[in-house]
């Protein structure tokens, strides 16, 4: 009886092993993934003053870093509000001086305009929506909202029409996701509020 039994779980052992043998025999099938962002954690909003020689001043984002605007048309208190550590946004900072000139301060409004409505990103946009406000002390808000494959969802202007003008835009590098980007770009859009909230002139640069 013993024998019988040793003689049917060798045979069962045998065709466990064929069985093992012949699966290892098999090519393994890889199945491409879909491309994809991995889920990013934005941490709850924090703010620092801005410190510096510039004739603005505002609360920005704990989690970013002040960087020199670097382009070839730079001029000075242009600055990047650069959020690397955790987006890929940024947020560039232009000014300039009016100096109660109303030809100058039209001329920015335009450039703002331009730059806003470039057909290059017009052709992408899906929708575009302006609205004007006027923020505590009788300064001008302009604000431009765009959706689509856009590299700049909103943007600002702030003025007084005889002295400052200071424009915000959020950009980001890649302009194909935007939808994928979604919490992020409203992240940073939130710390743009923030920013102008808490925005305002300095009596003259240092």
């Amino acid at each position: 009886m013993l024998k019988n039994i040793n003689k049917r779980l060798l045979f069962a052992l045998c065709l466990l092993s064929l069985a093992l043998s012949a699966c290892g025999e098999q090519e393994a099938v890889y199945l491409p993934k879909p491309i994809g962002f991995h889920r990013i954690e934005l941490p709850k909003p924090e703010y620092q003053l801005l410190e510096g020689d510039y004739p603005y001043q505002f609360e920005y984002s704990q989690y970013a870093k002040i960087k020199p605007y670097k382009t070839s048309h730079a001029q000075p208190y242009w600055i990047e509000i650069d959020y690397d550590s955790i987006t890929i946004s940024s947020i560039h900072i232009s000014f300039h001086t009016i100096e109660n000139n109303p030809q100058r301060f039209k001329e920015y409004v335009n450039d703002a305009y331009k730059m806003t409505f470039n057909p290059l990103i017009t052709a992408r946009a899906t929708a575009i929506d302006q609205k004007v406000d006027t923020l505590a002390g009788g300064n001008t808000v302009f604000f431009t909202f765009s959706e689509g494959e856009v590299p700049t969802v909103f943007n600002y202007w702030i003025s007084d029409s005889t002295q400052h003008f200071f424009r915000a835009a959020l950009y980001v590098p890649s302009s194909r996701d935007n939808d994928s980007l979604a919490p992020i770009l409203k992240y940073t859009q939130n710390d743009m509020m923030h920013l102008l909230k808490t925005f305002r002139w300095k009596e003259k640069a240092q």
